[in-house]
């Protein structure tokens, strides 16, 4: 497969297999298509990318109630940075090109901004769809008539994407129709997980047939300075589970520009080492049902779906919980799984959990089950938890 950046022919990595989308959630019985998840490797980009994308179509949610957070507790530096930009001030246009900008450009509002827009998902990129997401406003940005977008505004001082950019089908496309929404002197501001750890370390939660590209340090700056771009700020916010990348860029106006790189991060994720934690897993996981524990999945977001599909231990889960209530009574895709509230839990004397949530999450639900006398055994589908296998 070609780099999706270089056109370079790409190393795979690995083919995981065929699977649905993970928020797919389904009747009992009820018919699903799969697609191919493998990742390969470009030898010139380093950049880490899906081998072959899931049809846009399967992407789009069934649902009008799902939905995608990303942690916010930098927001309140990055607005602080963006204020202090060279050139910016309370005057300078601040735009977003998802709603997942709102809390910024909302932040910044009430530090006293003025002039602030967002994309409009029907006026500005034509979207007449009730049910979408990131997969459609990616796509729609790269394919954007920007003249029709800039009829009634301004271009941007500084422009906000956030957790898009590792979405996008057409990348540089995406790119380039960002940089036609900013002015000359403008800034665009992209944040993006930071795979790193994750590459290294084999943690599969982070795979998900909606992030196209896996991003470190290196591939991440040399993919936006390969796109025209100088960097003006970047960083590493660190959270429990997923750190997150922050790059401030320019346009650039000369070819003479420094490029700082720091070393490869290790790609360890291969079939060796799958084939390996999945012994682990399941080892641990029977262990427990040799000893009459109730095996539990809390939570089913693309993270635990993910590891549950990758890691094959479908055939050991007895119950799968989830409290939203819009979930009840589905089942999680590829699978039989029948999603319940977490009251059942209260039934068994012995139960061990693995947990597919955040870390935010995780502590709330921690606190409610030392409310059950259950005999408890707590496991993790992220590597970076405590509880990790």
């Amino acid at each position: 497969m070609p780099c999706k950046i270089c056109n370079k022919k790409t190393r795979k990595l690995i083919n995981f297999g065929n699977f649905p989308v993970a928020h797919r959630f389904k009747k009992k019985n009820q018919k699903e298509k799969k697609s191919k998840l493998a990742l390969s490797c470009c030898p010139k980009c380093n950049l880490v990318q899906l081998e072959k994308l899931f049809p846009l179509t399967d992407l789009r949610p069934r649902f009008e109630w799902i939905n995608y957070n990303e942690p916010e507790e930098h927001l309140d530096k990055l607005v602080n940075i963006i204020s202090k930009l060279k050139g910016i001030n309370k005057n300078s246009v601040i735009s977003g090109v998802s709603y997942k900008e709102h809390t910024t450009l909302g932040r910044l509002k009430k530090k006293g901004f003025k002039n602030i827009w967002s994309l409009d998902m029907k006026k500005d990129l034509d979207i007449k769809l009730k049910k979408f997401n990131l997969e459609t406003i990616q796509d729609k940005i790269s394919n954007a008539n920007i003249n029709k977008i800039l009829k009634n505004k301004k271009k941007s001082d500084v422009l906000i994407a956030r957790h898009i950019l590792e979405h996008s089908y057409n990348t540089k496309d995406f790119i380039q129709s960002l940089k036609n929404l900013v002015n000359e002197s403008g800034y665009i501001i992209f944040e993006v997980p930071d795979c790193s750890k994750a590459l290294s370390d084999c943690d599969y939660t982070s795979i998900w047939e909606e992030h196209v590209l896996y991003f470190t340090e290196n591939s991440l700056k040399k993919l936006l300075i390969d796109q025209g771009l100088n960097i003006s700020y970047f960083e590493i916010y660190k959270y429990s589970y997923e750190n997150i990348m922050i790059i401030i860029t320019k346009i650039k106006k000369s070819k003479n520009f420094k490029k700082i790189y720091k070393k490869k991060t290790p790609i360890n994720i291969n079939w060796k080492n799958l084939k390996k934690d999945r012994f682990l897993v399941r080892n641990k996981i029977q262990k427990y049902r040799k000893e009459n524990y109730k095996i539990c999945l809390f939570g089913t977001g693309h993270s635990a779906f993910t590891y549950l599909n990758l890691t094959k231990i479908h055939d050991l889960i007895d119950i799968v919980i989830d409290d939203d209530k819009h979930k009840k009574n589905y089942y999680l895709p590829n699978s039989n799984l029948k999603i319940q509230n977490s009251s059942v839990l209260k039934k068994f004397t012995k139960l061990c959990l693995i947990l597919g949530v955040n870390s935010e999450s995780e502590k709330k639900i921690l606190l409610r089950l030392k409310k059950i006398k259950s005999k408890l055994v707590l496991y993790s589908v992220y590597k970076r938890s405590k509880y990790s296998f």
